[in-house]
C-alpha cells in the first residue's frame, strides 16, 4: 500500500489527577477494568517505576463471525447504521445477507412493465461493495425506458419470515434513463463477445457485440452513507442526507486547502490492483485554476512517490454460461476527507485507460505511457502509468486531483 506522510499517533493525555484516568493512575481504583476506558477493554497489569501497563483482553470484533451475525441480528436498522460505521467488519456483518439487507435492478419497458432482477453476487474491497446481476433472460434494450437500483431490507426479521418471500421494502439508490442510451453512456471497453457501457454514477451495462442486447449489469457502490441510502429512501426518492454545517475559520488564511486525506483503489470487484492511502496534501492558493484546486498526491518529478500495480488492469465479466475479461478498464474507488477527517468527496466508478503518444514530462522509464481521468460536478481525477514490458507492470508516475472550488466554498463557508 502506498502511503503518504501522516500524523503519528501519541499515547493519551494525562489529564491530571481530578479526572478519572487521574484517579486510577493515582491509585484511587477499586475495580481491575472500568467501563469508561477505550471501546477495546484492558485490564490493569500492575506497576512498575509507577507506570501502570495495559494488556489487550477479546474484543467483540474477534469473535467468529457467525455469533457476530446472530448478535446483529437482534438489532433496528437504526442500529445497523450506527455499527456499520464502526469498522470495515461491523459493516460487512450489519449489511451481510442474513440481516436481509439486499439490492436489486428494475428495469422498465416504455409501457410500464417492470422486470425485476435480484442481486446475484456481491464482492465488497476496501472502500466499496461489486454487485453482478447476470440472469439468464434479459429483456430487450430496444423497449426499455429506465433502470432502477434499490436497497432492499425486509418487514419482518429474517429470521420469522424468508427474505425472498415476506414483503420487503425498497429505497431507491440511482436511475438511469436508458431511451438516450447512447447519449448518456460512455463505452469504456469491450472483448470479443461482450462491450461494456458506462452510466454515471458507478453503472456498467455489458451488452453482447453480435446484437447489442444486454448481458450483464454491473454496480461499484462506495460505502460513505450506503446502508443509509439502501434503507431510509423510498421507492420513488433517494435518500437525503442532512446538510453539512461549514464552520468558518478566519484564524487560518489557508482554510480549506490543507490537511486533505485520501485514498484511491483500482480493483476488478473480485481482485485489487492498487490502494493507497496518502495523508497530509495541500494546494497553495496559486493553484487555483479555472474552478478547481489542483492537488498533487503522486509528482512525476519525484520517483521516490511512484506505486506500482500489481499486474495487468482487466474487468471481468460472467453470465450464467459465459465468462471473459475486459482489458484496460477496471473500477476506482476515490475517498478524499477533509483535515476533521469527514468525508468530502467520494467516488466509485468504472474507468478506462487511454495510450497517448508521448507524455509531455520526460521520465526516466522506457515503456507504453497510459492516462486514466475521471470527471463528476464535484472533482477530477488525472492518473498518468507507464507500463514496463520486462518486470510486466505498471508504475503510477502522477497523480492529481482537482476539486471544486465552488464545493471547498460550500464546504468550509470560504471564498476562494
Amino acid at each position: 500500500m502506498a502511503t503518504g506522510g501522516g500524523r503519528a499517533a501519541g499515547p493519551p493525555r494525562n489529564r491530571g489527577a481530578g479526572s478519572r484516568r487521574g484517579q486510577l493512575e493515582a491509585g484511587s481504583f477499586g475495580h481491575k477494568s472500568a467501563p469508561w476506558l477505550p471501546s477495546k477493554s484492558y485490564q490493569l497489569r500492575g506497576a512498575k517505576d509507577g507506570k501502570w501497563r495495559y494488556a489487550s483482553l477479546i474484543t467483540i470484533e474477534s469473535l467468529p463471525w457467525e455469533i457476530l451475525q446472530r448478535i446483529f441480528s437482534y438489532l433496528d436498522v437504526s442500529s445497523l447504521l450506527c455499527a456499520g460505521c464502526v469498522s470495515k467488519s461491523f459493516y460487512q456483518v450489519s449489511n451481510d445477507k442474513a440481516l436481509g439487507i439486499t439490492w436489486m435492478v428494475v428495469l422498465r419497458e416504455r409501457n410500464g412493465k417492470e422486470h425485476i432482477q435480484e442481486q446475484s453476487k456481491a464482492y465488497f474491497s476496501d472502500t466499496s461493495v461489486t454487485l453482478y446481476w447476470n440472469g439468464a433472460v434479459w429483456p430487450h434494450l430496444s423497449n426499455l425506458k429506465a433502470l432502477a437500483v434499490y436497497g432492499v431490507i425486509p418487514l419482518f426479521p429474517p429470521s420469522k419470515t424468508p427474505a425472498m418471500n415476506g414483503p420487503r421494502r425498497r429505497s431507491l439508490l440511482a436511475e438511469y434513463n436508458l431511451t438516450t442510451l447512447e447519449e448518456s453512456s460512455m463505452y469504456i471497453g469491450g472483448d470479443k463477445l461482450v462491450k461494456l457501457q458506462c452510466l454515471y454514477p458507478g453503472m456498467l451495462l455489458g451488452c453482447w457485440q453480435e446484437d447489442g442486447e444486454l448481458a450483464v449489469i454491473v454496480a461499484n457502490l462506495h460505502f460513505h452513507q450506503l446502508i443509509e441510502k439502501s434503507t431510509l429512501g423510498s421507492a420513488t426518492c433517494l435518500y437525503s442526507p442532512p446538510p453539512h454545517e461549514s464552520v468558518l475559520d478566519d484564524v487560518d488564511p489557508e482554510y480549506g486547502l490543507h490537511g486533505y486525506h485520501c485514498h484511491i483503489s483500482l480493483h476488478s470487484g473480485k481482485s485489487s490492483y492498487m490502494s493507497g492511502s496518502f495523508h497530509s496534501l495541500f494546494c497553495r492558493k496559486d493553484y487555483i485554476q479555472n474552478g478547481f484546486l489542483r492537488i498533487t498526491v503522486i509528482s512525476s518529478k519525484k520517483e521516490s512517490q511512484h506505486s506500482t500495480i500489481s499486474g495487468n488492469l482487466y474487468f471481468p465479466w460472467d453470465t450464467e454460461f459465459l465468462k471473459g475479461n475486459v482489458q484496460h478498464c477496471c473500477l476506482m474507488d476515490v475517498t478524499v476527507l477533509d483535515e476533521a477527517e469527514k468525508p468530502f468527496w467520494c467516488v466509485s466508478s468504472p474507468v478506462a485507460m487511454h495510450s497517448v503518444c508521448s507524455p509531455a514530462i520526460r521520465y526516466s522509464y522506457l515503456g507504453k505511457w497510459q492516462t486514466i481521468d475521471y470527471k463528476d460536478p464535484e472533482g477530477k481525477i488525472h492518473m498518468e502509468l507507464m507500463w514496463l514490458e520486462e518486470e510486466e507492470q505498471y508504475y503510477i508516475v502522477n497523480l492529481v486531483l482537482y476539486l471544486s472550488v465552488k464545493k471547498v466554498n460550500a464546504w468550509f463557508a470560504t471564498n476562494y
